[in-house]
């Protein structure tokens, strides 16, 4: 690997050999424009196979199918949870309103307060590579063996953090609101299953799912787009260069079903661009060194090599 330059230049340097030329400036700017239309359509579609799934969870006898749909409905969750992360960067309506109200609206399914994520992510993208700014420095810090079971205290962790370390006054009272909004929600949900009697519905369609999520989803996505922060060593200089820090998933299977999420490098370059763009960014960085891998948990390369699929195998053509 080539000597990466350390401190504050680190992360200029990365950002510069990563930025896009200015041949692609106006597609650049086309890409960061949101379209109110095309995300509400998109959520649509997640939001129907979430309630498909949801009256599967209801009907289904078999345990193992039983099982399989709760899982599906974790996969989903983290979904609407990658599309609230949208609102929060403001990339999925013009209107600030409008991404303030329906990232409110997809963090009810998750639970985690939308301001809590908002206002801590931020400072996610601010900080990455800095122990004392980055809020999820704590998930790295243990190292990789740790890495992804500390990934499962993911909500309980950001909550409070939200609640004692973010500024007094509107922003938490904020957190509050939303905690409070969520939680008489929840209860209700379980309660009125229970009064209905869908003791099934409730195990099966509302805790196994947010037990995947927290358990699973969740962390195997946000652990593995980091993985190398926690396996960079403190003071290394590669922690805050996004060509070493940060994993783009590539497979397009894995971006349908998570919203694109997968392509984090790409994600954090230009975290402008909306969700249902990023295959089209991820295009446009072809030819460009950082870490991709196919699939989650998968071998990661240190280059970016232009990927061939050649029958049922993966191959690299060296740029």
């Amino acid at each position: 690997m080539s000597a990466v330059p350390s401190g504050p230049t680190a992360r200029h340097h990365s950002r510069a050999a990563l930025a896009l030329s200015a041949a692609h400036a106006e597609r650049l700017e086309q890409l960061c424009k949101p379209d109110g239309r095309v995300f509400l359509g998109l959520a649509a579609l997640y939001l129907a196979a979430w309630a498909a799934g949801v009256a599967l969870a209801a009907v289904v006898q078999a345990p193992l199918a039983l099982l399989l749909v709760s899982a599906f409905l974790g996969s989903q969750l983290h979904a609407l949870t990658v599309l609230q992360h949208d609102c929060g960067h403001r990339s999925a309506f013009r209107s600030a309103s409008a991404n303030l109200w329906f990232g409110r609206l997809l963090a009810v399914f998750v639970y985690m307060p939308f301001t809590t994520f908002t206002e801590l992510h931020r400072r996610h993208h601010g900080f990455l590579g800095e122990a004392d700014g980055d809020p999820d420095e704590w998930f790295y810090e243990g190292g990789k063996s740790w890495l992804y079971l500390r990934e499962c205290l993911f909500m309980p962790r950001f909550i409070v953090l939200s609640l004692t370390r973010l500024p007094a006054g509107d922003v938490r009272r904020r957190v509050w609101a939303e905690l409070g909004a969520h939680t008489a929600v929840h209860a209700a949900v379980v309660a009125g299953l229970l009064l209905l009697g869908q003791t099934q519905l409730l195990v099966w369609g509302w805790a196994l799912p947010l037990l995947w999520l927290a358990c699973v989803f969740n962390p195997i996505s946000r652990g593995f787009e980091h993985q190398p922060m926690a396996e960079l060593p403190a003071g290394d200089p590669a922690r805050r260069d996004l060509r070493h820090n940060t994993v783009t998933v590539s497979s397009r299977l894995v971006g349908v079903l998570w919203a694109n999420i997968g392509f984090h490098v790409e994600h954090h370059m230009y975290p402008r661009v909306p969700f249902y763009r990023l295959p089209a960014l991820h295009a446009l960085f072809d030819g460009k060194a950082y870490r991709v891998a196919l699939y989650p948990l998968g071998p990661v390369a240190q280059r970016r090599a232009r990927m061939l699929h050649v029958g049922t195998r993966l191959t690299k053509e060296q740029p």
